[in-house]
């Protein structure tokens, strides 16, 4: 009985000595140029984030994807991002590398697809101090594709894993998101979605809104 009094009183005493996260909203803006060559594709890409209860401009980013498809069911892709985060007082410059495979799946109109990312962010050596990381991201979605509509629901969870660092491999974040695309055009569409992020030190809510030109 005493050995079970011990327990729990030192997990109520670990949960009690967990430091409260902060918590953040912000605006997430995108804007991508494709180009169509059979049934690949390369292009640009850019990037608008907003934080502190979107007062404060996160990081303006410009970079080049591209994705290969290889059969009906997998594609894959890798692309580059320079990213501009906004300090106080002074700007970081972040490269960051990825490259990914996903694989997809049809039943009736729901599309499963299951990413994996591989991603590699350098970091310079400013006041932030801080160094490279290397996450392993996955993301499952599920949407709903009816080709009569111009809507298509999707909803999706991503996990970031942390490896290669000196001090500890873990999970540093999840994302939940619901959203929908909208096909203006036959090469146009617009995305639009709420996320809930659950980090190790910050959970944020975003409202996200992402525009893609197909050429």
């Amino acid at each position: 009985m005493q050995t079970q009094q011990y327990f729990f009183l030192g997990i109520v005493l670990a949960a009690n000595a967990r430091e409260p996260k902060e918590t953040d909203f912000g605006v997430w803006n995108d804007l991508s140029v494709m180009k169509r060559i059979r049934a690949n594709s390369i292009g640009l890409f850019g990037e608008f984030y907003t934080n502190d209860n979107s007062r404060s401009i996160d990081r303006m980013s410009i970079g080049v994807k591209g994705d290969l498809s290889f059969t009906h069911w997998l594609k894959a892709g890798a692309g580059y991002a320079l990213m501009n985060f906004i300090h106080p007082g002074y700007n970081e410059l972040r490269d960051r590398i990825y490259v990914q495979a996903e694989p997809f799946w049809h039943l009736s109109k729901f599309i499963f697809s299951f990413r994996q990312r591989m991603q590699l962010t350098l970091y310079p050596q400013t006041q932030t101090n801080a160094s490279n990381t290397f996450h392993w991201r996955n993301r499952l979605e599920v949407s709903y594709r009816n080709p009569s509509h111009k809507v298509e629901p999707l909803a999706d969870i991503e996990s970031w894993y942390l490896f290669g660092n000196s001090i500890a491999t873990h999970f540093t974040e999840f994302r939940f998101i619901l959203g929908a695309n909208y096909r203006l055009t036959k090469y146009q569409k617009v995305k639009c979605y709420g996320m809930l992020t659950d980090g190790t030190i910050l959970d944020r809510f975003i409202l996200g809104i992402s525009y893609e030109l197909q050429l």
